[in-house]
């Protein structure tokens, strides 16, 4: 049966106005004559990453540099597009949410076009929106997606997202798994309840288990649920993990987002703040503030996770290192020359935001922050007057057109050239991280609105997979100039 959620908050938004622009616009643009050649770059004209007046919205003209549009849909012209997987030739957003002008989050009323959108990208000039997912799992997956393809399965994995207690409510924690095999077809084999809502999760390389995130901000609760989904028709709940010490104690952590090792002996945890004393010196976690929430709070923390990996009883997840100050909302994983690195940031607030940081892991124990890729606007003086909202909130909540990370991606975790940093209302920056030590921004792609979720990139074929709160999903792709002076390999398959 599907659930109906009632709407919490209406947004205005801009899109009544730009339409039918946009559209004329993205026809023209994605028409065969334009995608045969390289469209010239169309510079922001502000400072880097700078929201000028009137323009927090869709965009009559996206602002590019260095790449070229590939493919689009605006997802119906639903919104709310937070986050984004993908299995082959397919990409799976998950709708719903709504940001206001004044940072509040709110929910859009049940709709055909609420939950997961399954996009079939197999023309990624022409992508299109084939269903919506709308189980019960899929249908406020607001943040809680995530899918891998591994020997022997390919998997999606849906839940409710869990957001902060006062501001998205209690809720049912389900989780939706669809076999997605074949991808433009996801097959559901199971729904189930986590005990506890989760706020994002993360399958692993395998495909065998779930690691769902619970975090509670302001009190450093939390801690991560683990489902095995061996048999993906029968998930099975393994417990709620905290961290554990090397002298053998444990403590909760309100853990964002983690990513996990190939392996999967190795989990990389954005944490916020915890129970055990680590982080946040001196910060007092409620009322929420920008020390307890902003680009210096909380860290990352390096687990062993060889105990479940090995099925051993009373399985800990145990500390090996920390990061603090290396970012709590997402950490990815990077390989610089052979050398490992995490990636990692905050999310949202005022001006200046928050941005990518870059950390050094070859000695696990004593990992230490070694870059940092800011824009302009991630500087204090290039910041305007604090609205009365953002003074009132301390800077916890920032306007619309904030350049803000929220989660981090690179090209490749073995082999890393390239961060692909969705900066919200700043668009996707693109930045060369062959010298960690030393990021710097390469291209860029602005339509207007919050560009937020995870992002894809296709060696074989060069394409940049992303998608954007209202204007939906895009494929671009680096210009070859560009390419050929960052030493990429040149894609494989035709674009298409």
């Amino acid at each position: 049966m599907r659930r109906q959620p009632s709407a919490t908050l209406k947004i205005p938004t801009r899109r009544a106005f730009y339409a039918p622009l946009w559209s004329a616009l993205m026809a023209s643009l994605l028409s065969p004559a334009a995608l045969a050649a390289d469209a010239p770059d169309r510079l922001e004209t502000g400072k880097q990453g700078e929201t000028l007046e009137g323009e927090a919205g869709l965009l009559a003209q996206p602002y590019s540099k260095g790449v070229r549009i590939i493919g689009h849909t605006e997802i119906d012209k639903r919104g709310g597009n937070v986050i984004m997987a993908w299995a082959g030739d397919c990409a799976y957003v998950a709708g719903g949410l709504k940001m206001s002008a004044d940072g509040n989050i709110g929910k859009q009323p049940f709709g055909p076009t609420s939950g997961v959108a399954v996009i079939d990208a197999r023309s990624p000039a022409a992508p299109k929106v084939v269903r919506y997912l709308q189980e019960k799992g899929a249908l406020d997956a607001g943040e809680t997606l995530h899918a891998v393809t591994a020997p022997g399965r390919s998997v999606l994995a849906a839940s409710t997202y869990g957001g902060v207690a006062g501001v998205n409510g209690p809720k049912e924690g389900w989780l939706a798994l669809y076999d997605v095999s074949t991808c433009a077809k996801p097959r559901l084999t199971a729904e189930i309840q986590w005990p506890e809502p989760v706020h994002t999760l993360t399958v692993s390389p395998n495909g065998k288990r779930i690691y769902g995130t619970v975090i509670s901000p302001f009190t450093g609760e939390g801690g991560l649920q683990v489902m095995d989904i061996s048999d993906l028709s029968r998930p099975r709940f393994v417990g709620k993990f905290s961290v554990t010490r090397p002298d053998g104690t444990s403590f909760a952590f309100a853990t964002h987002e983690v990513s996990i090792s190939p392996d999967e002996r190795r989990i990389y945890a954005g944490v916020i703040a915890s129970k055990g004393g680590d982080l946040n010196p001196g910060v007092t976690l409620f009322p929420p503030s920008a020390q307890g929430l902003g680009p210096d709070a909380g860290g990352i923390y390096i687990l062993d996770n060889s105990d479940i990996v090995e099925g051993r009883a009373d399985p800990k997840m145990r500390l090996v290192g920390t990061v603090p100050h290396g970012g709590w909302h997402s950490a990815v994983q990077a390989r610089v020359n052979g050398v490992p690195y995490l990636v990692g940031a905050g999310e949202l607030g005022a001006c200046p935001g928050s941005w990518p940081r870059i950390s050094r892991i070859a000695d696990e124990k004593n990992p230490r922050i070694v870059g940092e890729f800011r824009l302009a606007m991630n500087r204090p003086e290039n910041c305007p007057p604090r609205t009365t909202m953002e003074a009132a909130t301390g800077g916890v909540v920032g306007r619309a057109g904030v350049a803000s990370t929220h989660f981090n991606d690179v090209d490749s975790a073995t082999d890393t050239r390239l961060g692909l940093f969705p900066f919200m209302y700043a668009g996707l920056r693109i930045a060369d991280l062959r010298n960690p030590a030393k990021p710097v921004e390469v291209a860029y792609f602005k339509p207007g609105d919050a560009c937020m979720s995870h992002v894809r990139y296709r060696p074989e074929t060069g394409q940049i997979w992303f998608a954007c709160m209202d204007s939906g999903f895009w494929a671009v792709d680096l210009k070859p100039a560009l390419r050929a002076s960052l030493g990429l390999p040149a894609p494989t398959a035709r674009r298409r």
